[in-house]
């Protein structure tokens, strides 16, 4: 207990900041020493050891250490030798009916009571139900009598005497008022304290004989050790963290705009850019977090994003900036290939509880903690189960709570994903969570969604309930949503996408071959991105066929890359690709590159031309954006996409087979049918309004179609519902409709629950 207290007081500055930090110390202020008293209850977690059930788990000790007072009850309850199991009542839920009945005692109103007796009690990671409670009750036996009673609250009675706080008996604990914020907090502060505390390698047991008071100083001694070694300390950006101070170049015109509206800022806020690939949105949300970060005295920032490969890409970006900064801060980088591991990892954690091992505490230490690091960068599924009803969910928040969370490529997220981020971003702004979103192409009902549902939580409403900025300013645009409203500002558009006219043309799938030799014959660098990875496979092993019969000095450099690469043949090509084709690549005479989506979001490249399978009208743009993205030259030529994967039916248009669990059948009616008989796409405010008519069922039904189109609009409209509902099952309750903590961690399932619609809304 002392341990934990002595790391709590340490870590609180740290894990939590912002509106949770200033709720918590709010709520406990009566007690005069809030952050005091706030690791004092860190500490008391493990209160429900001291019983008679937990106590025998180890028969011989506590024979050893235990009075004639207890130690008849203990050997009552105590197991047979040799028996499998566990029957005693855990110790969080005998922690919590001790305290809560503590609380009363001391005056603590009923709600303050069962919260924070509850966040105690839920240190293994759930918070415990009303059901467990009541029969913990009747567990006479197990938990102990009155002289268990005593001994427990005379524990409690010593360690706030050992810490130099008054008697809790004399305090006003009916002034205390916990709010959601604040219980996240010390939840949060409760279990990772602990955690850390059970560290065997920071805090070795003492021996028989020694004295709690010289303990306490030692205690804080190791805590501070402890820390230092899971490097738990917050990134300060530089005193002025203007674009061209963090990195090194001028600002580009959206970049501009980012940096002087999210400048005057001061108050929590969601900014939304809303820009296309190009203008530098990623490095523009950096620069913004910084800001963020500086301006609110934050711990750092969390970055999302949809994949490895651009979680890659940013983690570099980020790296290349701490670099010229000449800034040691650590940049975590997270996914399931990431192999990076921190230099002290927990040991020893809850050997006394099935639910809660060095696993669990090494999983948040490892895989998990970019969320506890003060800089995360890491694939968009980590943050996402915030939104989830799990356990350590309090965890996830309280780490998210004290950083700006940027989330890139918004566009990229099917219904189930979209539902559990916009309960995501209810969170956030509930918590006070500054947030950046970063789109190209963003449809304006998409758009108010998410406005609407960080709003909600900064005000403690329903995100149908309000009404934010509305789309009249042109694209692209930066969106600043704050409690009181919404304001949007235009941004110019660099040289690169100014008068962008994209060329298309329409090759079917058995001339698609021959127009990327055509095309590598003109000494140009060209890809082809398929939806399906059998396609991609069919296409390369014809291109190498052909290519093959090419006389030496004439074939083109063939390159293939899809998801099922294996993870080191993954990341050699990526750099590959990156060498060829990036910003400052040394490009090949000539070369054709054959992949799936991950040419599509995850990597920065450049090519001459392009041939893309239909896929929905973002994705399409998004491919788009890859012709002509870091050089304009008029010896490249126009920008040339050819359409491929689809055929043309006086019923409909015919897709690949198996297409349909990738894409929703609708979306891609309506991209079709907004593109076929388009030979060009002017600009990038075109793409902007072709996005808006698709996913706003805008487009008119060719004729000829009605049959095709309306069944698959009805089973668009079904996925989307069933989505919904899974998602509404599985995630956490608005905010300001939690009446019991059990909400959050109750039911916890799996954050999928099937396949996805590819319907992205």
């Amino acid at each position: 207990m002392m341990d934990t207290i002595a790391v709590a007081r340490r870590l609180a500055p740290f894990l939590l900041r912002g509106r949770v930090h200033e709720e918590l110390e709010v709520a406990l202020a009566p007690l005069g020493d809030a952050w005091g008293w706030a690791a004092l209850l860190c500490g008391v977690h493990d209160l429900g050891k001291c019983s008679p059930g937990f106590q025998a788990l180890n028969l011989p000790l506590a024979a050893a250490r235990i009075g004639a007072w207890g130690l008849p009850d203990v050997e009552f309850v105590a197991r047979p030798a040799g028996v499998p199991g566990r029957v005693d009542t855990p110790h969080g839920i005998v922690t919590t009916l001790q305290f809560r009945d503590l609380l009363f005692a001391w005056g603590a109103t009923t709600d303050t009571a069962i919260c924070l007796a509850a966040v105690l009690g839920g240190h293994h990671g759930h918070f415990p139900a009303g059901q467990d409670l009541a029969q913990a009750r009747r567990e006479v036996n197990n938990r102990g009598g009155d002289a268990w009673e005593s001994a427990r609250t005379g524990l409690v009675m010593q360690l706030a005497k050992l810490v130099r706080l008054p008697d809790p008996r004399t305090l006003p604990w009916g002034q205390v008022h916990m709010t959601v914020p604040a219980a996240v907090g010390l939840a949060a502060l409760t279990t990772v304290s602990d955690w850390i505390a059970s560290d065997e390698r920071n805090f070795r047991s003492p021996g028989t004989e020694f004295d709690l008071g010289d303990y306490v100083t030692l205690a804080q001694t190791r805590a501070d050790t402890a820390l230092e070694r899971l490097k738990m300390l917050p990134w300060r950006p530089p005193e002025d963290p203007r674009f061209s101070v963090l990195f090194g170049e001028s600002p580009r015109p959206v970049q501009d705009v980012v940096e002087r509206v999210v400048g005057d800022l001061t108050e929590p806020a969601l900014v939304l850019v809303e820009a296309p690939t190009g203008e530098g949105k990623t490095k523009a949300g950096l620069q913004a977090a910084a800001s963020m970060v500086r301006t609110n005295n934050l711990t750092g920032v969390y970055v999302a994003l949809p994949t490895q490969s651009s979680s890659n890409q940013v983690f570099d970006v980020a790296r290349e900036m701490l670099a010229h900064l000449g800034d040691p801060t650590d940049v975590q980088l997270v996914h399931s290939a990431a192999s990076d591991v921190l230099a002290a990892l927990p040991s020893g954690i809850g050997a006394d509880d099935g639910d809660d091992s060095d696993v669990a505490a090494r999983t948040w230490f490892t895989r998990k903690r970019n969320l506890l690091a003060a800089l995360g960068i890491g694939t968009i599924d980590q943050p996402l189960k915030g939104a989830f009803r799990s356990g350590h969910v309090f965890v996830r928040l309280a780490g998210l709570a004290g950083k700006v969370v940027v989330v890139d490529e918004v566009h990229a997220y099917d219904t189930y994903m979209s539902a559990s981020l916009r309960r995501l971003l209810a969170w956030l702004g509930a918590l006070g969570v500054s947030v950046v979103l970063l789109s190209a192409t963003l449809p304006s009902n998409r758009r108010q969604d998410l406005l609407a549902a960080w709003q909600a939580g900064v005000n403690g409403r329903r995100p149908h309930d309000v009404t934010t900025a509305s789309t009249e300013t042109p694209y692209p645009r930066v969106t600043v949503v704050q409690a009181t409203g919404a304001w949007s500002y235009p941004a110019e558009l660099t040289g690169l996408n100014q008068d962008r006219a994209v060329h298309l043309e329409h090759v079917d799938d058995s001339r698609a071959v021959d127009w990327l030799l055509a095309r590598a014959a003109q000494q140009q660098c060209v890809a082809v991105v398929h939806n399906l990875v059998r396609r991609a496979v069919d296409t390369y092993a014809e291109l190498e066929r052909r290519i093959a019969l090419l006389p030496p000095d004439e074939r083109p450099l063939l390159i293939a890359i899809n998801g099922t690469l294996p993870r080191a043949a993954r990341r050699n090509v990526e750099r590959e690709l990156r060498n060829y084709f990036g910003a400052d690549g040394r490009r090949p005479t000539s070369a054709i590159v054959v992949g799936t989506q991950v040419l599509e979001q995850s990597l920065d490249l450049d090519f001459d031309a392009l041939v893309t399978d239909l896929a929905p009208i973002d994705s399409m743009l998004q491919r788009i954006g890859r012709v002509h993205r870091h050089r304009r030259d008029p010896l490249r030529g126009n920008i040339v996409v050819a359409v491929a994967g689809v055929v043309d039916t006086q019923s409909g248009p015919r897709f690949p087979p198996y297409l349909r669990t990738v894409y929703a059948p609708a979306i891609l009616l309506r991209t079709w049918a907004a593109l076929k008989d388009r030979d060009r796409i002017e600009s990038w405010t075109t793409t902007a309004e072709l996005v808006d008519q698709v996913y706003c069922d805008r487009i008119p039904c060719p004729q000829g179609w009605e049959e095709m189109w309306a069944r698959e609009h009805q089973r668009l409209l079904a996925a989307q519902r069933d989505d919904a509902k899974a998602a509404e099952l599985n995630c956490l309750p608005l905010p300001h409709l939690i009446e019991d903590l059990f909400e959050l961690t109750e039911r916890p399932k799996p954050p999928r629950p099937r396949k996805s619609t590819g319907a992205r809304k």
